[in-house]
């Protein structure tokens, strides 16, 4: 038989006919229900009823959030979508498992879930209580939960084995990678100069009013404060009496403003902003309708004080980074060798 048919025949027998409804199949003796298969995956397959167990935890919190509806329908359908997809991979993970012969322990589970608890400074009690308010999983679905991640740590551990190898640059690079992130996401206090285009400006106008805004620059540079700069030149009235302050904002991307919170500036002034430093100010620019110079005047405490403090973290930042590359260049590997069919 070709490999093609035999793929075929595999198909119809575990696959095809559990897609149809569920119906009552007469049996010599007694009726039985036959499930739908979600997935099949190599020589093992996926019931439907097990996708659907496994988003129970999601699926509660569509029901709470999204009203009824093609809206909800669409929800519910991504989440089964996206939960079988992620048990296709953790099935291909335990076959990978069960070929190298590696399992996981309960003594392995507890001391990964005292390890979190300690993390997080909780209890057991505690940490099983903010899962379950979090994620809707129960104690025994979140220990199965943790099982799979120290399976699947032991197995990028032996893919990667003997090739993990960690440079000072790559811990330097994550560090700068991991101040940048941060500040994106720090409120920062915020003063600025505006000298306002008329709306019918013509070029020379315009030339004239960028010269002077470059010329107040040339002011800061020279030792002149912002705070009377703002007072002498600024044309933004509610802001050139206190010195050009606009108040606390918040970067675009962090919670305080996407809950509004906090304001946030156009992306194109925080740009400008992010790598300033308090007291810092930027180039006199064109925003609009004005012509802008803007001060950061503080920002709020950084949790990173020096590179060597951090150096712990940054190193397991870069080796996670690095796990996670593998896992999905190891992940692609195994369902281009593997019979996969779904239908969800």
């Amino acid at each position: 038989m070709t490999r093609s048919r035999a793929l075929a025949l595999h198909f119809a027998l575990r696959f095809a006919l559990p897609l149809l409804p569920a119906v009552l199949i007469a049996q010599p003796a007694e009726a039985a229900v036959v499930e739908k298969i979600a997935a099949v995956v190599g020589d093992d397959s996926i019931l439907l009823s097990e996708v659907r167990a496994r988003a129970t935890p999601l699926l509660r919190a569509i029901i709470k959030q999204v009203p009824a509806g093609p809206q909800r329908t669409a929800a519910e359908s991504q989440v089964l979508k996206e939960t079988l997809n992620r048990m296709v991979e953790e099935l291909l993970g335990q076959q990978a498992a069960d070929r190298l012969k590696l399992s996981v322990t309960t003594q392995e589970v507890d001391k990964a879930i005292a390890n979190i608890a300690a993390q997080r400074k909780l209890t057991l009690a505690q940490l099983f209580t903010s899962v379950a308010e979090q994620s809707g999983f129960t104690e025994v679905e979140y220990r199965g939960e943790i099982r799979r991640q120290v399976l699947e740590g032991k197995l990028l551990s032996q893919r990667v084995r003997g090739r993990l190898r960690i440079s000072e640059e790559d811990l330097r690079n994550a560090f700068a990678r991991s101040v940048r992130e941060e500040r994106e996401r720090r409120e920062y206090r915020v003063s600025w100069i505006v000298l306002k285009l008329p709306p019918d400006a013509t070029p020379a106008v315009t030339n004239a009013l960028e010269a002077k805004s470059k010329e107040i620059h040339q002011k800061l540079l020279a030792g002149s404060t912002f705070a009377e700069l703002a007072a002498a030149y600024s044309e933004d009235e509610k802001s050139k009496e206190k010195g050009g302050d606009i108040g606390v904002h918040a970067p675009i991307k962090s919670t305080a403003a996407q809950n509004g919170r906090r304001p946030a500036l156009a992306k194109e002034i925080e740009d400008r902003l992010v790598p300033l430093e308090p007291g810092g100010f930027t180039e006199a620019f064109r925003f609009q309708d004005a012509f802008l110079i803007v001060s950061v005047t503080a920002r709020a405490p950084s949790r990173f004080t020096t590179f060597d403090a951090a150096k712990e973290e940054m190193a397991a930042r870069v080796q996670n980074e690095i796990l996670a590359r593998e896992k999905t260049s190891w992940l692609d590997d195994l369902k281009k060798r593997t019979f996969i069919a779904t239908r969800l």
